[in-house]
């Protein structure tokens, strides 16, 4: 029975890093990692260290194309870091004020973006909202890439560990 609660917490915990990978919150696959690498220690999982590496991996390359990818979009579209901080701002507004739902996870980056190249830049609003939307392709990718590597680290474990 001890056991079975301490894995519901697990459970929970993952499910925590699966939000955390959404929301600028919870660092969500580190956090993921972290539980499931202490349930392999204290014996609470059954998948192997193998699988364990590979998350691990895919959990670096997770954080290092956090801040890559974003800035290669931008800097592709012709973007200025001032619009990766506007992205970043607007997200945190975003979730904190969020009147829409989660549309205003899309929406707050997307206007920081644009807010953040027109205070590097108020000549171009064209450049502005080219370098927003490919600020907002960034955050998407990496989210994204996050969402499915959290997700994937709750379904293993749930699916060798619960069933």
């Amino acid at each position: 029975m001890e056991i079975l609660i301490f894995k519901i917490i697990i459970v929970v915990i993952l499910l925590v890093g699966l939000v955390g990978a959404i929301l600028p919150v919870f660092p969500g696959a580190p956090l993921s990692l972290a539980v499931l690498l202490l349930a392999k220690l204290f014996g609470l999982t059954e998948l192997s260290w193998w699988v364990m590496a590979l998350f691990a991996v895919f959990t670096a390359m997770g954080i290092l194309l956090d801040y890559l990818i974003p800035l290669l979009t931008v800097k592709k579209m012709g973007g200025s870091k001032w619009g990766v901080v506007g992205l970043f701002v607007g997200l945190i507004i975003g979730v904190i004020f969020s009147p829409f739902g989660f549309f205003s996870i899309i929406l707050g980056p997307l206007l920081g973006a644009f807010l953040g190249e027109l205070l590097y830049d108020r000549s171009s609003h064209r450049r502005a909202w080219k370098s927003a939307f490919a600020s907002l392709l960034g955050f998407v990718l990496t989210t994204g890439y996050g969402l499915l590597l959290c997700l994937s680290m709750l379904m293993s474990f749930v699916l060798k560990d619960l069933f």
